[in-house]
């Protein structure tokens, strides 16, 4: 199997206070991480507003024999798309040589 690269978007440090005193995130800090394999996952339309139907698309990325630092709130950009991490990443030990599965997550429309 060929691996891929894919790249980890995790917020800069804070580079102040809004109006409300909350932080506001700092630039976007790009890391490429190698060894991955990707799984596409199938898309869904969700109907919410008149007019609007939103798809949903998940995706899987596994790391065998790594356990990339990748957690809950950081987004990977794979093949040229922007995914949310959703949820925790999976610690997969079972089976051959283990890593970390990550569960992606893009909403379009």
């Amino acid at each position: 199997m060929q691996t891929e690269t894919v790249t980890r978007l995790r917020e800069g440090a804070p580079t102040g206070v809004d109006a409300f005193n909350q932080p506001i995130p700092g630039p976007d800090v790009p890391t490429d991480i190698t060894g991955a394999l990707v799984a596409p996952g199938g898309s869904s339309e969700i109907l919410t507003d008149a007019g609007r139907v939103p798809v949903v698309t998940q995706t899987a990325v596994y790391f065998p024999g790594s356990w990339p630092d990748i957690a809950k709130g950081d987004r990977l950009r794979v093949r040229g798309v922007v995914y949310e991490v959703d949820g925790k990443p999976a610690d997969w030990r079972s089976g051959g040589p283990g890593g970390l599965v990550v569960t992606l997550r893009e909403a379009a429309g």
